[in-house]
């Protein structure tokens, strides 16, 4: 079988230009980035007032202290 090697083209000049992606990778970022622009938290006011009130699991009202009361 014969190999026929076609001449390039300007049709295919594109893929010598082209930048190869690179390998995925899971590394994280080499260096630190501390961003001045973003200083202190942007809570809106009021939003962790839900922290004073207990949660309820079945019948018992749980607090974030530990204490349990149970419900009737």
């Amino acid at each position: 079988m014969k190999t026929i090697l076609k001449p390039k083209s300007e049709r295919d000049s594109w893929r010598e230009e082209a930048v190869v992606a690179q390998k995925r990778t899971t590394d994280k970022m080499s260096g630190s980035y501390h961003c001045p622009e973003i200083g202190g938290s942007s809570v809106r006011l009021g939003a962790d007032d839900h922290i004073e009130w207990p949660s309820r699991r079945g019948s018992h009202l749980v607090y974030r202290d530990g204490r349990q009361e149970k419900i009737s």
